[in-house]
């Protein structure tokens, strides 16, 4: 958590420099759930812990942020998210789920002028650029390592396997925390992004 403090405070900023872009992220399932009370109740009592799945939505973008291929948008935002600690996975649009598409399928056919498309299974950016539609992202946050429960590890001064016990107060799910956090990082991103369009814009 303190690690991700000037991320937070620097995405407070960003979120200004962004004006009328709304950033908003919630917490849509918990070990598997959504029943969250439930889910954590039962982690807190078994003295372990459980991850999440954070969904992102980010709305009133322009088109044509990002590059094409090594600053992509979803490259600037997939490096950003992943720095937040206990990020594990990253997904756009419908994601994984796309790799069990057909093509006809997963295409989001074009029905305006300002870039909407009929689904947004690319989740808002095409060619590595935003598409004027809804940014939609997930991160999958990993269970705590540390947990009261205890554990296997390995004696290195022995070489022989060990029980570990963990003393103090421990999280049940890090994951209610990570939203303020991926919004941050969204934009962040977004925000240079805009700044980088807005001087090219001035130079040209």
């Amino acid at each position: 958590g303190r690690l991700t403090l000037g991320m937070v405070a620097a995405g407070a900023i960003a979120k200004k420099v962004l004006g009328n872009t709304v950033v908003k992220a919630e917490l849509i399932s918990v070990g598997g759930s959504k029943d969250f009370e439930k889910t954590i109740g039962r982690a807190v009592e078994e003295r372990d812990s459980v991850g999440g799945i954070v969904e992102c939505r980010v709305n009133g973008l322009p088109i044509g942020l990002g590059e094409p291929f090594f600053d992509s948008a979803e490259s600037l935002l997939a490096h950003a998210l992943f720095s937040i600690p206990g990020i594990k996975g990253v997904e756009f649009g419908a994601g994984f789920a796309c790799a069990g598409m057909k093509g006809s399928e997963c295409n989001d056919a074009l029905i305006g002028k300002d870039g909407k498309t009929r689904t947004n299974n690319s989740g808002g950016a095409s060619g590595g650029m935003t598409n004027g539609n809804e940014v939609v992202l997930r991160v999958a946050v990993k269970p705590a390592s540390s947990i009261g429960k205890a554990q296997k590890t390995l004696n290195l001064a022995s070489g022989k396997e060990t029980e570990l016990k963990i003393g103090g107060r421990h999280d049940a799910c890090i994951a209610l925390r990570v939203p303020v956090i991926t919004e941050a990082a969204a934009a962040i991103v977004f925000a240079d992004l805009a700044l980088l369009n807005r001087a090219c814009r001035i130079q040209n």
